[in-house]
């Protein structure tokens, strides 16, 4: 298999592990508990990107992206978005150290949906 097969299969396997897929719209915390992704990014997220993804004034200075930009967020893939999160990028911290994967998974499906809905 080469590289770049291999590199899709393995996208697969992170996004299915994670729920990324449509199939996998609830996540449970603790005990059953249903996770608030929007309660997470108001916590951990916002001081940084506003409550709206839109960015706060650190957030800028700090070159936060506007997570409800649809431009970015049609530059972004689901891998990528998660890979951020997990890893952190450039100012921003890594959160696997501090979140379970089902939070992560909530946040980036939660960051999905910053984006304006497009109007047919």
């Amino acid at each position: 298999m080469d590289d770049r097969k291999r590199s899709g299969v393995c996208g697969v396997f992170v996004l299915a592990f994670f729920g990324l897929f449509p199939g996998f719209s609830t996540v449970l915390g603790q005990e059953g508990e249903e996770i608030n992704p929007k309660k997470l990014f108001e916590y951990h997220c916002a001081t940084c990107h506003g409550e709206d993804g839109k960015g706060t004034k650190r957030g800028r200075e700090l070159k936060a992206p506007n997570l409800a930009d649809p431009e970015w967020q049609g530059k972004k893939n689901d891998e990528e978005v998660l890979s951020s999160i997990m890893n952190g990028k450039n100012k921003m911290p890594r959160w696997s150290d501090k979140l379970k994967p089902e939070e992560i998974q909530a946040l980036a499906r939660y960051v999905r949906k910053l984006a304006p809905k497009k109007r047919s």
